[in-house]
């Protein structure tokens, strides 16, 4: 959900520089797009880079045994 929100706001900003880069001094916009472009190859990188890390867990959810409530927990498939 984050990501498609990063992508959405990159999107904009690229949209917005090209709209107004007529406004924009030339050396203004080629800083502009500098920057996004480090930014754009960054997350670009740390999406392929990054692993998922995290391990397969069966969640055991809450019971209810007549008396008391017996409280969920996860637990690891290893």
């Amino acid at each position: 959900m984050i990501k498609a929100l990063i992508s959405l706001l990159v999107i904009l900003l690229v949209f917005f520089l090209f709209f107004f880069s007529s406004k924009f001094k030339r050396q203004t916009l080629v800083l502009s797009l500098t920057i996004l472009i480090i930014v754009m190859s960054v997350l670009t990188l740390a999406l392929f880079l990054l692993e998922n890390n995290s391990e397969e867990k069966l969640y055991n959810p809450p019971e209810f045994d007549g008396e008391k409530v017996i409280p969920g927990f996860f637990d690891e498939k290893n």
